[in-house]
Order: structure tokens, then sequence, then C-alpha cells
């Protein structure tokens, strides 16, 4: 059964819908969400209860954490850090998808999701994480900020503790040509940025992306909301 890895979908419900609709996922095959199902866009709360629907028809979910749901974390535990996460980086949206007008008022089974997300996954040859890794570090998984913001880390992949593996992550929304060029190099460069930055209407973002495990096909869904 093929594996689905599908990058950061910022809220955006509908484009969801359609990117799912597209890929013809099925029982008994695997989704992997790289982290960051909410915030920026409309609907996160959509978002969720999709993916959720979506494992009720028997298809495997696994959703990573993304620096988006830590920062909904942090605030939780730090009220201090609420601007920073509410005006800046798309928390207010969130809210009001709930109907909330504080984290604190966020069901409890919405947090407990994103409390039980794992930093990273590995299945099918490909290891998964949110942002990207350490290779600095003599154990890259052993660095959980790292995982969740590390950014421009690629000159410094350690190859032979990455092995066969292909690296899949998002969080750094690029251009999707380069994107696509990544696609072309997988095997070569082994690693694969699925951010696109779906919920910017920017010349190069604005697509939702998923690769298929067995074919390696790369699909690409343009914004819809």
């Amino acid at each position: 059964m093929p594996t689905y890895f599908i990058g950061d979908v910022h809220g955006c419900k509908r484009t969801l819908e359609q990117l799912l609709a597209r890929l013809d996922i099925r029982p008994g095959d695997k989704a992997v969400f790289l982290g960051d199902l909410i915030d920026r866009g409309s609907d996160s709360k959509g978002v969720i209860d999709t993916i959720w629907q979506l494992k009720a028809t028997g298809i495997e979910i696994v959703c990573l954490r993304g620096n988006h749901e830590q920062m909904l974390l942090d605030v939780l535990e730090d009220p201090a850090l609420q601007p920073l996460w509410r005006f800046r980086n798309g928390g207010e949206h969130t809210l009001k998808s709930f109907g909330a007008e504080d984290p604190s008022e966020l069901p409890t089974q919405y947090m407990d999701f994103f409390r039980a997300m794992p930093l990273w996954y590995e299945t099918d040859g490909f290891l998964c994480v949110h942002a990207g890794l350490n290779f600095n570090s003599p154990d890259p998984l052993a660095d959980e900020y790292a995982m969740l913001w590390i950014r421009y880390w690629y000159d410094n992949i350690n190859y032979s503790w990455l092995g066969e593996r292909i690296l899949l992550h998002g969080h750094t929304p690029m251009p999707l040509q380069v994107i696509e060029e990544q696609h072309q190099l997988l095997d070569e460069q082994q690693y694969l940025n699925l951010d696109n930055g779906c919920v910017y209407q920017r010349e190069g973002l604005g697509h939702l992306l998923a690769l298929r495990s067995d074919t390696r096909s790369l699909f690409l869904q343009p914004f819809v909301g």
C-alpha cells in the first residue's frame, strides 16, 4: 500500500480536500502530514476534522508536530507568548475557526492531538521531519528544536548517517521551480521540501504538495481556500 506525504496545510481545508480527491487515497494506504496543519489559513479546525474523517475510512494517519502546533502548546504554558503566535503567525485565524477567543478555550481532544504528535517518522525508506535536521549533532534526531525550527541545512547533510533514506520536510516555503528541481534529483540529493507556501498567494508559491512513496510522483494542488 502506498504512503502519501503531505506538506504544510496551514488551515487550508478546501485545498486539502481537493488534494485528497486527486490522490485517490484508499483504505489501507497511509498519509503522513509533515506538520503545520494550523494557523494562517481560515479553517484549521476543519483541517483537523478532515484528517480525522480520513482516518475513520481506514487510512493510516501520521501527523508530525510543526512549529505552529508547538507555538500553540507554548502559549498555553506561557500566555506572554500569545501575541506573537496570535497576531504574527496566524493564530488568530485558528481561534476563529474554533469559535474561541483564547487558546485555553480550545477543545481538549484537539489539544491532546497536538501534544501526541511525533517530531519525526520513518517509513518506506523515507525519513520525515517538519523543518529539517541538525547534522552537526552526533544524533540528528535528538535535536528537537531543529526538527521544529531549523532552516537552510542542506549543505550539512551527513549522508553516512542518512544512508539510503530520503529526507522529507516542510517549514520553509520554497518556489515551485526549486521543489521540482529537488524532485528531479531525489535519488542523488536525498531530500525534498514539500512546502510551497500553500497559504501564500505570491509568484512561485500557493500549492499544497504531496509525494507518493512507491511511484515517487509529486502532486500539486493550487490554493482554493
